[in-house]
């Protein structure tokens, strides 16, 4: 069985060693010349934390003997127990000089945030980029990047703001952009403006304490004229300024406490929305039309101990979208308050659209006797359904 297995071609080896961990596909090259060979043209490799210190020293073992013309992914991980001696720079560098395509450095060790070379910023052969953790990002103004259609920036340090603009100036096909930042990652303003992106995905992943000052202590800007979908988290001390969206189609908005009339305006547009609705956001919101609302899930902000309903006031006349689009819509943390019940009822009675409507109770104490209330009401959709999830996972099935 063996000899008949490495009497395979080359090509059908390399398919194989593939399918396997890139450290079982490597330790191959113990078992003969032939496959010594072989495991030292992978075109993928994939290096993740395993908890030992020697990892780093097995990655450079690894990319020393790798005789590949080209490299078409490399994905690094590093864990705290790593060494922090070894040369990412290095491994960075012979990706860039063998056309890689994919590159995805996660360091999660304990050394000082990393600066990678210059040249991965003129990779003109890198589609996908992931920089993630304790890595320093110093875009130099010679960046250009005119594969680049994907990259995820996740709670790295940036020099300074003109790095972040560089990086994202100098990406022409850019159509995908996942932001994770931390509190101590060096910008005061965070700028997106990209021409070609389609998705945005931005979250901060601190909080303003109580106690702190009310007042915002930067900025968020985004100007993404084919920009699709949007998902915002958690922008809790940030001015949020939207300058060009026109062409938002899905949104996910969650947290966004100091929004403005601009911000809410930049997605008259969507069909499907997923939104936190803050009070700022309800005062904003009376004279906005979302007419081409298809899908709508809402949440009520909390406070320390309840869900503050919103406030709501029949309308003049009844909502574009509720008479010709709205299809779908979901209420998580439902108070049962006198305003939310005529918001509900006043909803099932103009929706003409309406297929599912779906109530997550805040208080689920009598759940048959809520529900049951609900049931009874008038729906002039024939074809609605009401449901109770008591789990919610909200996806848009577009």
């Amino acid at each position: 069985m063996e000899n008949r297995i490495c009497n395979l071609p080359d090509d059908l080896l390399l398919q194989i060693l593939i399918l396997v961990p890139t450290k079982v596909a490597i330790t191959t090259r113990i078992l003969s010349k032939r496959w010594r060979f072989v495991s030292n043209m992978l075109h993928y490799l994939e290096f993740n934390d395993d908890g030992r210190e020697s990892l780093g020293w097995f990655i450079d073992q690894s990319l020393q003997l790798h005789n590949a013309p080209k490299l078409r992914s490399l994905i690094v991980e590093l864990g705290p127990s790593c060494s922090v001696d070894v040369d990412v720079g290095k491994w960075v560098e012979y990706a860039v000089n063998r056309g890689v395509y994919v590159l995805d450095f996660r360091l999660l060790w304990t050394a000082k945030p990393t600066s990678f070379p210059q040249s991965l910023y003129t990779c003109d052969t890198l589609m996908s980029l992931t920089l993630s953790n304790e890595i320093f990002v110093d875009v130099s103004s010679q960046a250009s990047l005119p594969s680049l259609s994907r990259l995820r920036l996740l709670r790295v340090v940036y020099k300074d703001e003109d790095s972040l603009v560089r990086l994202l100036s100098s990406s022409p096909v850019l159509n995908s952009l996942i932001v994770e930042r931390h509190e101590e990652d060096n910008l005061t303003n965070f700028t997106v403006k990209v021409s070609s992106l389609q998705f945005l995905y931005y979250v901060t992943t601190w909080r303003k304490d109580d106690d702190d000052d009310d007042r915002l202590t930067g900025s968020l800007v985004i100007d993404a004229p084919a920009l699709t979908e949007f998902d915002i988290f958690d922008v809790w001390d940030y001015y949020c300024l939207i300058e060009n969206m026109p062409c938002l189609v899905e949104a996910y908005i969650g947290f966004v406490p100091n929004p403005d009339d601009k911000f809410l305006r930049s997605l008259v547009s969507v069909r499907y929305l997923l939104l936190c609705l803050t009070q700022p956001m309800v005062e904003c919101c009376t004279a906005i039309k979302f007419s081409w609302l298809i899908e709508f899930y809402f949440r009520p902000e909390k406070s320390e101990t309840e869900s503050i309903p919103p406030s709501w006031n029949q309308p003049n006349s009844t909502p574009g979208c509720m008479s010709s689009n709205l299809e779908i819509f979901g209420w998580l943390d439902y108070g049962e308050r006198e305003g939310e019940k005529q918001l509900v009822t006043y909803l099932l009675a103009n929706s003409k659209c309406l297929k599912k409507v779906e109530i997550s109770f805040l208080d689920t104490s009598n759940l048959g006797e809520k529900q049951k209330e609900l049931q009874s009401l008038p729906r002039i959709s024939s074809s609605c359904q009401l449901l109770f999830p008591t789990q919610v996972e909200w996806m848009f099935r577009c």
